[in-house]
């Protein structure tokens, strides 16, 4: 008996595996005839080569296609999706050399713009998601996780690629910002730091920039710049 194939997972934390998905359909397909008509998967073909490109399908089987596989030949190489059929995507895939899903990329307004980025294998013990602030695929916060706690984020202020604002959090409770009040992404000058409900202790600076932080005086270092708390 022929049974529907996976249901939409979460859309931010949660691996589909698009092109392995598709695959398993297009085989299930030809047993299921009845069932592959109202959820059919077209492969497209390179004009030039004869490989295989795109796999799109039918996934909710409402007779539109809501999802794409690109590929080299028999590799996956991105996925997109439109799981709530409103004719925008909304989850994005990336695949690395060994067709392991590597990243994968949702929209925070659901409208179609790609802005957050989830790492599917944690490193050194931490999750990561990456963010354009700005939507305009320009990563200028980092969010680091250990288990679903966030730990620290790292921000870039003015968009030169390098990081000026560092945050550390405690049981989700932002506990301390650092600022490179300089902008020049070398090391953090100035601090605020935070108590376990998240209101403010003090301001402190480092003035020779040795990692040494005293209470900072009238006047200070400078203003500094800040980002998502």
């Amino acid at each position: 008996m022929c049974k529907r194939q996976g249901e939409a997972m979460n859309p931010r934390h949660q691996p589909v595996f698009f092109a392995m998905a598709l695959l398993a359909w297009a085989a299930w397909g030809v047993a299921c005839a009845p069932e592959a008509s109202a959820r059919r998967v077209v492969a497209s073909y390179d004009e030039f080569t004869s490989r295989l490109i795109v796999l799109s399908a039918d996934q909710n089987g409402d007779g539109r296609i809501d999802q794409w596989t690109y590929l080299n030949d028999n590799r996956p190489l991105r996925g997109e999706a439109d799981l709530d059929a409103d004719g925008r995507i909304d989850r994005w895939e990336y695949f690395g050399a060994q067709a392991d899903l590597v990243k994968v990329g949702t929209s925070s307004r659901n409208d179609g713009v790609e802005d957050t980025w989830t790492w599917v294998v944690p490193l050194n013990g931490e999750g990561r998601v990456d963010i354009a602030l700005k939507r305009d695929r320009q990563i200028d916060r980092r969010e680091f996780f250990q288990g679903p706690t966030l730990v620290r984020a790292e921000l870039d202020t003015n968009a030169d690629g390098k990081s000026d604002r560092w945050d550390r959090y405690e049981g989700g409770v932002l506990r301390e910002a650092r600022f490179d009040t300089s902008l020049s992404g070398a090391r953090a000058n100035w601090r605020i730091l935070y108590d376990g409900q998240g209101r403010f202790v003090a301001t402190e600076a480092d003035l020779e920039r040795d990692g040494t932080f005293v209470p900072a005086t009238a006047g200070g270092v400078g203003v500094v710049r800040g980002g998502r708390q």
